[in-house]
């Protein structure tokens, strides 16, 4: 094979490599892109979480060099020779950091719920930025989130109707067995809700099967007259 053969066979394989990547990302969920685009919202918050965290221990660590007591010490002699050399505003900084934490996009509810309780402290009021836009951002945040879920909403929803029937099968089931006197080991089997033990729980205790899959009609079925 020449040089030019093994690169068109190379430039071949790189075309493949693309279509087949494409391919790959046009046979992804909208979740599972969804996840990654939260994933790379959360990436820039932890930097800006980091750097808060950095000057808010900045803060406390100087608030406690700086207490008299500790003017004789080893740890506070070195801590006042490097305010002498150059005096450091922990506390803006701290606060600047906290404003950028603010506006950064938020990867999720925690987020948000973190930047609403930063906000109603009320710390924004000793920097430039205004509540206004710290407003828009956690707005922006909340409509970002809404518009990239994910999970399946129609998932979610038909997972919550079923669990809302099931519960409300079991609630009639123990309606049954408070009218009818029943101990808990003869409902135990039947609130499982598998078909065969309905079917014998309502034969046995003449129970309407309308009524305990849907509410509806009457609880008991006329008991035989022959």
């Amino acid at each position: 094979m020449d040089e030019l053969d093994e690169a068109d066979e190379v430039e071949s394989l790189a075309r493949k490599e693309r279509k087949a990547r494409k391919a790959a990302a046009a046979n992804r969920s909208v979740t599972a892109i969804n996840s990654d685009l939260r994933r790379e919202r959360r990436d820039g918050w932890r930097i800006a979480e980091a750097l808060t965290r950095y000057w808010r221990a900045r803060f406390e660590f100087e608030s406690a060099a700086s207490m008299s007591s500790l003017a004789d010490s080893p740890e506070g002699r070195k801590f006042y020779q490097e305010r002498q050399q150059g005096p450091l505003d922990s506390v803006a900084k701290w606060r600047s950091a906290l404003m950028a934490q603010l506006l950064t996009p938020a990867p999720d509810t925690g987020a948000i719920t973190w930047k609403r309780a930063t906000f109603e402290a009320g710390q924004h009021r000793f920097t430039d930025t205004k509540p206004e836009r710290i407003e828009r951002a956690i707005a922006d945040d909340e409509a970002w989130l809404a518009a990239h879920p994910t999970k399946r909403t129609g998932n979610v929803e038909a997972c919550a109707k079923r669990r809302a029937f099931k519960e409300a099968m079991r609630q009639r089931i123990k309606e049954v067995a408070a009218t009818r006197d029943l101990p808990d080991e003869v409902i135990r089997p039947v609130l499982k809700l598998k078909h065969e033990e309905i079917g014998r729980f309502c034969q046995t205790h003449s129970v309407n099967i309308g009524w305990l899959l849907e509410g509806v009609g009457p609880i008991f079925k006329p008991w035989p007259t022959s």
